[in-house]
Order: C-alpha cells, then sequence, then structure tokens
C-alpha cells in the first residue's frame, strides 16, 4: 500500500503544481490584456509588471489552489479510470477512502501552506504591490482623483491608524484616530485629530486630543487637548495612499484586532468584518473539501463514463466559487451568521462528497 500511495502523492503534487502555474499564468495574460491600452499608453515598463505580477503571486494562489486541488485530483483518478486501475485497487480490497488518502495529507499540507501565506507572506507582499500599482500601473488613473477616503493602515511602533479623508492634492489629512499599543497589544493611548499637515517632513495636528489609557481599556486621567501640535508619526503621505486596508489583503491577527479596536460600536461593519475573519480560517480547508466533493465523480468506473465524471467533478468544483460568494454575501447582509456564512459552503460540500465517498 505504501508504494501506491507514494506514486499517488507524487503524481497529484506534479499535477497540482503545473495545474496552479498554468492558472496563474492565465490570470496574468487575461489581467494585463484588460489594461494593455493603458499600458502602452502611460509606458508602463516590463520590469515594474513582473515586480506587481511576482508579489501578486501568493494572494493570487491562495484563490487559485482549490480550483488547482480539484483539477488535480479530478484527472489523476480520471486517468486512474481508464486504465481500470480503479477497478484492480478495488478488486484488491483497497476503499475509496483509502485511494484518496494521499490526496487528503496533500490538501491539509496545502492548506497549512495557504494559512501560513495569508498570516505571514501576503499582508507584506500586498503592501509592496499595492505600492508599484499607485507610483507605476495607475498614474493615468491617479490624473482625476483628488482625495482618498477611509485610509487604515498598521503603523510603524504598534500604532493603529484610521483616516476618515486625505487630500491628494496638499497631503492633508482630515479626521485622524490613531490607536497605539505595546508590545502585548494593550492600548496606551488613543489620539485624535481634526487635521493633519504634511511640513518640512512632520505631521502638524490641528484640534489635537490624546487620551491616556489603563491596563484595564478605561480612560485615564484627564484628556490633554492642543490647538496645533507637532505629532510624533514615522508614516509619510506615501505610505498613507499606498497601504489602503482592505480585508483580504490582512493576516487573521491583524482583521481581528481591527474589528475590536476601530468597529465595536458598528454593528453592520461589524458583521461585514467578522465575515471575512471567519473566512480566513475556513479557506485553508477548501482543498480538502474540493477533493471529497470532486472525488465521487472522477472514480466512477462505469464503462465509458470516465470522461463524463471528470467532466462533473469540474463542474462541482467551479460551482464552489459561486455558492461561496453568495453565502458570504448573505452574512455581510446580516442575514446569516457570519461564522455560518464563512463555513457554509465547506460544510455543505463536505457532507455531500464524505456521502458519495462512503456511498460507494
Amino acid at each position: 500500500m505504501k508504494i501506491l500511495e507514494k506514486h499517488l502523492f507524487k503524481d497529484f503534487i506534479f499535477i497540482f503544481i503545473f495545474s496552479s502555474i498554468f492558472l496563474y499564468v492565465i490570470f496574468v495574460i487575461g489581467d494585463v490584456f484588460g489594461f494593455l491600452d493603458e499600458i502602452l499608453r502611460e509606458g508602463i515598463s516590463a520590469r515594474s509588471l513582473l515586480l506587481f505580477y511576482f508579489y501578486m503571486m501568493p494572494f493570487a494562489m491562495v484563490q487559485l489552489f482549490p480550483v488547482s486541488c480539484a483539477l488535480s485530483c479530478s484527472f489523476l483518478l480520471g486517468n486512474l479510470n481508464k486504465t481500470n486501475e480503479i477497478v484492480a485497487m478495488k478488486a484488491s480490497g483497497i476503499s475509496l477512502f483509502n485511494i484518496l488518502k494521499p490526496m487528503i495529507v496533500c490538501s491539509l499540507v496545502i492548506g497549512a501552506v495557504i494559512f501560513m501565506l495569508n498570516e505571514m507572506v501576503i499582508p507584506h507582499n500586498m503592501q509592496k504591490a499595492n505600492r508599484i500599482r499607485y507610483e507605476k500601473l495607475e498614474v493615468g488613473k491617479r490624473k482625476n482623483t483628488s482625495s482618498i477616503k477611509n485610509i487604515a493602515l498598521y503603523g510603524q511602533g504598534n500604532n493603529m491608524i484610521f483616516v476618515k479623508e486625505f487630500d491628494l492634492s496638499t497631503n492633508t489629512i482630515h479626521n485622524i484616530i490613531i490607536h497605539s499599543q505595546d508590545k502585548e497589544q494593550h492600548l496606551v493611548y488613543k489620539l485624535t485629530a481634526d487635521n493633519m499637515f504634511w511640513i518640512n517632513n512632520k505631521w502638524r495636528g490641528e484640534g489635537v486630543v490624546i487620551y491616556n489609557i489603563d491596563e484595564n481599556g478605561n480612560f485615564k486621567g484627564v484628556p490633554q487637548m492642543f490647538e496645533d501640535k507637532i505629532i510624533n508619526l514615522k508614516e509619510t503621505p506615501l505610505d498613507f495612499i499606498n497601504n489602503q486596508w482592505q480585508p483580504q489583503y490582512m493576516s487573521f491577527n491583524q482583521l481581528y484586532r481591527y474589528l475590536r479596536v476601530f468597529l465595536g460600536g458598528s454593528r453592520s461593519a461589524q458583521k461585514r468584518l467578522s465575515v471575512d475573519l471567519y473566512y480566513k480560517t475556513a479557506i485553508p480547508f477548501s482543498c480538502l473539501i474540493m477533493i471529497l466533493a470532486c472525488a465521487p465523480f472522477a472514480m466512477v468506473t462505469a464503462r465509458g463514463a470516465a470522461m463524463v465524471g471528470i467532466a462533473k467533478a469540474i463542474l462541482v468544483a467551479l460551482s464552489y466559487i459561486p455558492v461561496t460568494a453568495i453565502c458570504l454575501a448573505f452574512g455581510k447582509a446580516g442575514s446569516i451568521d457570519p461564522f455560518i456564512s464563512a463555513w457554509l459552503t465547506n460544510i455543505s460540500f463536505g457532507i455531500f462528497g464524505l456521502y458519495r465517498i462512503f456511498k460507494d
């Protein structure tokens, strides 16, 4: 059995790597052709494009890995089916679940990779990708843009910063909130300002109020108020432009902190971001779900049904994406509990796949 498991494991990994690279190349080609006229008009260099898609790769791969797992599982089992190897395995007393064990192990390893990419690589890479997008790829689009609204970023020195509006023409910030935390992520003080101006490489604030926070999270003493004050903030205007906050680009820990600190009073926003938070725990298991859902179709051993089974398996895999989007949309709209909306697709497809596997 170990020889068979090694054979299936090696073939699955090979097809998975090939599928992932192929899908990413197709994504890049389609994306480039989508704004080819702007590339030619603005004279965007090939180096900028290559760097942008290099930094984009981890994020795109996380989205493509479940589909790659489904394709790998479908084609591998389909090929075994066409050569009657699955019939031989069943005749030898090997159950369908045991045939799938190497692929299930692979999917769990891939899921761990997805989690690590989301936590340690994607936040950092997407900052660089967004910087290249702003500085090199979207020069033409910015000509008609005067301001950016609702910017949030994780600043240096454990600062969490939220900006209501940033005026690009004057490098002026309107309505800013800064939460400063210690190394244990306990809130130390909160700073608010009506306006901040970038003058002589420093931020000058108007209407500044500083609240000191004790270890229990309560306000300590009397707030300090300043009509005009130099604010010790290391971020430059370019940092506010490049680090616009988006849930899918943040790690679980960053999103949890943002949700806890900034949006405690907004129920609708809290629901939307709670869905994104729980989805970060669900997506690493999507590869496993794809294998469980697609395998029963690809393993159909009826005469002449191998290609039909592969087609059905791919159709099931493709249906996973819109079903997930619908469930997430219902959760963000408040119609479904955030945790259920994030996990509903995995649970339903997983139960369906397990039922088919053990039924056969």
